[in-house]
């Protein structure tokens, strides 16, 4: 089982990869995620072996007030595929939410992706998608 790895820190949140293998963001309080600050992110989760050839299931807690840009949450949606298996939200912000619900209806998205209000029950979700060696 590998072992949490160093965390990166952003301007913005804490990436790194957990114990169970599984890419983890904590967002922090108002955050501003603009498009220079989400390739910053890409660029870590490469630093922690994330990438087309490794895919990681990907766990976001972002239960603080943070937005999104429109370049940013295109980004996202055209990035995701080449780094995550699937992608789990832990939110029980509304407006957090409302973003993340409209960058899955409106750019659907090729990576499962789904959002929780408990950290368990995202971790099951998650779970179910990992690749069986």
């Amino acid at each position: 089982m590998p072992v949490k790895s160093t965390v990166i820190k952003i301007g913005t949140s804490d990436i790194w990869v957990d114990e169970q293998n599984i890419l983890r963001v904590k967002v922090y309080e108002g955050a501003e995620l603009n498009l220079k600050e989400v390739k910053i992110y890409f660029e870590a989760y490469c630093e922690l072996g994330c990438n087309k050839n490794n895919k990681l299931l990907q766990l976001m807690d972002v239960q603080v007030n943070a937005h999104m840009t429109k370049e940013a949450r295109e980004y996202v949606a055209q990035n995701a595929e080449k780094f995550f298996i699937a992608s789990a939200v832990i939110t029980a912000n509304l407006a957090v939410r409302l973003i993340a619900n409209f960058i899955t209806k409106f750019y659907k998205l090729e990576v499962p992706f789904k959002l929780f209000e408990t950290e368990e029950k995202a971790l099951e979700w998650l779970l179910k998608y990992r690749k069986l060696d």
